[in-house]
C-alpha cells in the first residue's frame, strides 16, 4: 500500500490516508464503540433498577405487613413512573393482583405461570425473566413463606422495558460517531491545507529548482522561506546545486584544462583502446612520427609507429615503466622513451602511451660517458681513465711506469698571451705527446698543464729513456698561430713490478716531479725511497706545527737593534717553536712549512697579538722599546689584512707607536691597490714600514717609490762582506747615501764582528743588528739583563 502512495502526488496521497484512517475509526467504532456502549449502558440500567427493585421491595414489604393498600398502591404508582417500567403489580402466589399500575392486566397477559411465580418466591431471591426485545419481567418475593402449604407470601411483578432507552443510547452513539466524522473532515481538510502550505507547495518549489537545474545546469536558489526542515533543506539543496556547479564548472574547466595540457604537452602522448588502435593522440606525438594528428587515430602502432614487436614488449613490462624503444619517423628510426598506463573508459580497458625523443638524452649520455674518461680539451684520457687503467693493470700484476709531466712556468703564457692560447698550446702538447710516445702507452690529461703516461711492460730504464726522449722532442718551439712558444717539461717517474697501489704510485709520481722542479725545471727525476721519507716528514711536521699553534707551543724570541752607540732602539720579534719533542726548533726548519701550508696566516696574527702584550708589559716596567714584527707574503693574501691587526690593536691596547713592521720584497710582487691600501692604513695608525731584505729582490727601489715605507733593512749578504769586498762597500755606501738623501731610516742586519760594526757606524748607519751585538733571546732572559744595565729610551726612526 504505501508503494502504491508513493507513486501518488502527495496532494492526492494525504487525502486518501485520511480517509483510510477516518474509514478504520468509523468501523472500530461501529464494531468495537457502540456494541460496546449499548452493553454498558443496559448493564448500568439493569444495575440501578435492581438497587430501586431493592428499595422497593422493602418499602411493599413494609407496607403489606401493615395493610396499608394506598400507600402500596402509591409507592408502586411512583415507581412505574420512571422511564423504562411498563407496569408493576403485587400478586399472591395465585397470580391474583393486590395492587396495580396498570387496569386491566390479567395473568395470561403477564407471560408467566403462577408455578414460576411461586418458584421463585421459594428461592427467596429476585429473578429478572427475559422478554422479547429486551424486556424483562422482574420478580421480586415480598414478605416470608411460613410453611409449604400456606400461602401467606407475595411478589412483586415489575415489567421492564429498555429499548427506548437503548435506542437513545444508540442515537446519542451515532451522533457522538457523527460529530466525531464531521470533525475528523475538518481537521483533515486544515491539515491538508496546512500539508499544503507547509510542505507540499514548498517541495513542488524544491522539485522546479532541481528540474530547472538539471535541465540548464544553472543553479537558481528554490524561494522556499522558514527555519525548519523544509527550509533547511532547501537551503541545502541550494548549496548543494551550488557545489554541484562548482564542481561541474570545475570539472569543465579541467577537462579544458586537460584537453590543453594533452594537446600543449612536449611529451608525445597516444590513448589506445582495447584493440591496440589509437583512438586519440596529441601534435607533439604526430610531431614525433612526422605526420599530422588527424592522421594517427585508427592506427596501430605495431603497423606503422613502433619497429617490430615493441608494443607487445612494451605491455609485457609493468605499468609506469619506462622502456627504450624504436620508434618509425617516416622510415627513418628514432629512439624513443615509451611508458604506458593503464585505465577504464566507459567499461574498456585502455592504454596511455607516454613517447618521448631520447635522441639528445643519448647524445648527452654519450658526452657524458666521453667527459667521464677524456679530457674534453685535449681528448686525451683524463685522470679518472688513467687511474682505472691503472688499478686494472696492478689487480693483473703487470709490471708499469708512470710518468708525470708539468709544463715549466705554463702560467706566464697564461697571464702574457691570454688562455685562449694557453689551451691552443695545450691541445699542441698533447699532440706532440701522442707522437713521442709508443703506440700502446696510454697518455691522459691530469688537469692544467699536468700530463700522465702509463707504460705496460716497461721497466724504470726505459721509463728514463722515453722521458729523456720527451725533454729533447719539447726543445722544437710549439707553432699556435702567430705564435711561436717554447716550453719545457719537469718529469717526475715511478715503477712498480705489479705490485702496489694506484694512490702510491700517483702519489710516488708526483714526489719525482716536485723534485725534476726542486732540482731547475726541464729534467726528469726518479721516485725513490728518500724522496718519500722526505715528504712523510714534511707531512709528520705540518701535522705537528697544527697542533703546536692548538696547544700554544710556539714562543717568541727577540734580537736587539742598537744605535751607534749600542744601545737597544728596537726589538724584533722572531718566532720560535718550542715542540715536545723536537725541543727548541729554529724557524728556518718550520716557518717554510707555515708559509707553503697557509698556517703562517694563523701563526703572524699570534706573533702580533704577543708583541702588542709584551710591549704593554715593557711599557709598564718602564722600558719603552719599539717592537719588530715581520709580514710573510702570504698575510697579504687575506681578506683583510689591515683590519685583523687594526682588531688586535684594539683589543690589546700597546702604547702608540710601540709596533713597526718589516715586510719582504716578494711580498709586494704582484702587488696591486689592495697592498698599497693595506699599508696605507697600517702607517696611519703609527706603525713604521721597512722594506726587509733590501737589495735582494728585483725592483727594491721602485717598491721605495710606490709604498710608504719609513726605512730599509740592508740584507746580510751585504754586510757579510764588509769592509773585505769592494762590491760590497761600494753597495753599502750607495744604499746608505740613497738612504739619506730618502729621509729612510737604516738597519743594517747580520752584523758579526768589530770590523763591520766600525764601517757601518763610520758611514753613518744608524741602527745595527747581529750577534756582535746580542743573539736572539726570551723575553725573561733579556729582562734580567735590563736588571744590570737598562736600555736607553725609545727613539723615532732617523734619530
Amino acid at each position: 500500500m504505501l508503494t502504491r502512495l508513493a507513486r501518488l502526488s502527495l496532494r492526492k496521497s494525504l487525502p486518501l490516508v485520511l480517509g483510510f484512517f477516518a474509514l478504520i475509526f468509523t468501523l472500530l467504532l461501529t464494531t468495537l464503540y457502540l456494541p460496546r456502549t449499548i452493553d454498558k449502558e443496559l448493564h448500568a440500567w439493569r444495575s440501578h433498577t435492581n438497587q430501586l427493585l431493592v428499595l422497593l421491595q422493602s418499602t411493599l414489604s413494609d407496607h403489606l405487613r401493615h395493610g396499608r393498600q394506598a400507600e402500596l398502591e402509591t409507592a408502586l404508582a411512583d415507581f412505574a413512573s420512571l422511564q423504562g417500567i411498563r407496569w408493576a403489580m403485587v400478586a399472591d402466589p395465585q397470580l391474583r393482583v393486590l395492587a396495580t399500575t396498570r387496569l386491566g392486566l390479567a395473568p395470561r397477559h403477564l407471560g408467566i405461570s403462577a408455578e414460576q411465580v411461586q418458584a421463585q418466591m421459594a428461592s427467596g431471591h429476585p429473578a429478572w425473566l427475559e422478554q422479547a426485545g429486551r424486556r424483562y419481567l422482574a420478580v421480586l418475593p415480598l414478605g416470608q413463606t411460613l410453611q409449604r402449604s400456606e400461602e401467606s407470601g407475595k411478589a412483586l411483578l415489575v415489567d421492564l422495558d429498555f429499548n427506548p432507552l437503548l435506542d437513545r443510547t444508540r442515537f446519542e452513539a451515532w451522533l457522538y460517531l457523527g460529530q466525531i466524522l464531521v470533525l475528523l473532515l475538518l481537521l483533515g481538510m486544515l491539515l491538508n491545507r496546512l500539508y499544503h502550505s507547509l510542505i507540499t507547495r514548498r517541495l513542488a518549489r524544491i522539485d522546479r529548482a532541481a528540474r530547472r537545474f538539471a535541465a540548464d545546469q544553472e543553479p537558481q536558489p528554490a524561494a522556499v522561506e522558514g527555519h525548519d526542515e523544509i527550509g533547511q533543506l532547501a537551503g541545502t539543496f541550494s548549496q548543494m546545486m551550488s557545489q554541484l556547479h562548482e564542481r561541474q564548472q570545475a570539472l569543465q574547466d579541467s577537462e579544458q584544462l586537460m584537453r590543453e595540457l594533452f594537446d600543449s604537452s612536449p611529451v608525445g602522448m597516444l590513448v589506445v583502446g582495447s584493440g591496440l588502435c589509437i583512438e586519440q593522440a596529441n601534435p607533439a606525438a604526430a610531431t614525433l612520427f612526422g605526420c599530422a594528428p588527424a592522421d594517427l587515430p585508427g592506427k596501430r602502432p605495431r603497423d606503422h609507429l613502433l619497429k617490430g614487436d615493441s608494443l607487445k614488449r612494451l605491455l609485457r613490462t609493468p605499468a609506469n615503466t619506462p622502456v627504450e624503444l624504436t620508434g618509425l619517423r617516416q622510415g627513418r628510426e628514432l629512439p624513443l622513451e615509451v611508458t604506458w598506463t593503464p585505465f577504464m573508459r566507459d567499461g574498456t580497458r585502455h592504454y596511455l602511451l607516454l613517447l618521448r625523443d631520447i635522441s639528445a638524452r643519448l647524445q648527452a649520455e654519450h658526452r657524458l660517458r666521453f667527459l667521464a674518461h677524456f679530457d674534453p680539451l685535449t681528448h686525451l684520457a683524463n685522470r679518472h681513465c688513467l687511474v682505472q687503467r691503472l688499478e686494472q693493470l696492478l689487480a693483473a700484476g703487470t709490471p708499469l711506469s708512470l710518468l708525470f709531466l708539468d709544463i715549466d712556468h705554463f702560467k706566464r703564457i697564461n697571464d702574457t698571451l691570454g688562455h685562449e692560447v694557453g689551451d691552443r698550446l695545450l691541445v699542441e702538447i698533447a699532440q706532440r705527446l701522442t707522437r713521442l710516445v709508443p703506440e700502446q702507452a696510454l697518455v691522459a690529461r691530469s688537469g692544467g698543464d699536468e700530463f700522465l703516461l702509463l707504460l705496460e711492460k716497461r721497466t724504470a730504464e726505459q721509463a728514463c729513456e722515453l722521458a729523456e726522449a720527451l725533454l729533447r722532442g719539447f726543445k722544437a718551439p710549439l707553432q699556435v698561430g702567430q705564435y711561436e712558444c717554447f716550453v719545457t717539461p719537469s718529469i717526475g717517474i715511478a715503477g712498480c713490478d705489479g705490485q702496489g697501489d694506484a694512490t702510491d704510485l700517483l702519489k710516488q709520481a708526483d714526489l719525482a716531479l716536485y723534485a725534476a722542479k726542486d732540482a731547475g725545471r726541464n729534467r726528469l727525476a726518479i721516485y725513490s725511497r728518500p724522496l718519500g721519507e722526505a715528504a712523510e716528514r714534511r707531512l709528520q711536521l705540518e701535522h705537528e706545527l697544527r697542533r703546536a699553534l692548538d696547544q700554544q707551543e710556539f714562543v717568541l724570541h727577540y734580537q736587539a737593534q742598537v744605535d751607534d752607540q749600542g744601545r737597544p732602539q728596537v726589538m724584533e720579534a722572531l718566532l720560535r717553536w718550542h715542540s715536545p719533542t723536537r725541543g727548541l726548533v729554529l724557524p728556518g726548519e718550520f716557518i717554510p712549512v707555515l708559509e707553503e701550508s697557509g698556517m703562517i696566516i694563523e701563526a703572524t696574527r699570534w706573533v702580533f697579538r704577543e708583541a702588542c702584550r709584551q710591549a704593554r708589559r715593557w711599557a709598564e716596567q718602564g722600558h719603552a722599546l719599539r717592537i719588530a714584527v715581520n709580514l710573510s707574503p702570504l698575510d697579504f693574501r687575506q681578506a683583510d689584512l689591515a683590519g685583523s691587526l687594526l682588531a688586535i690593536l684594539e683589543e690589546e691596547q700597546p702604547p702608540a707607536g710601540s709596533l713597526e713592521l718589516e715586510i719582504t720584497e716578494s711580498a709586494l710582487l704582484d702587488a696591486g691597490d689592495e697592498v698599497q691600501k693595506t699599508l696605507a692604513r697600517l702607517k696611519a695608525v703609527g706603525m713604521p714600514l721597512l722594506l726587509d731584505d733590501f737589495g735582494t729582490g728585483y725592483a727594491s727601489l721602485t717598491y721605495l717609490q710606490q709604498f710608504p715605507f719609513d726605512g730599509i733593512k740592508i740584507d746580510r749578504q751585504f754586510v757579510a762582506g764588509l769592509p773585505e769586498s769592494e762590491h760590497s762597500v761600494a753597495l753599502v755606501r750607495g744604499i746608505l747615501t740613497m738612504a739619506r738623501h730618502l729621509g729612510l731610516h737604516v738597519v743594517a742586519e747580520g752584523v758579526s764582528n768589530e770590523r763591520q760594526a766600525a764601517f757601518l757606524r763610520f758611514n753613518g748607519c744608524p741602527s745595527l743588528q747581529g750577534y756582535h751585538y746580542c743573539r736572539p733571546q726570551s723575553a725573561a732572559d733579556i729582562e734580567r739583563s735590563w736588571s744590570q744595565e737598562p736600555p736607553s729610551g725609545l727613539q723615532p726612526l732617523g734619530h
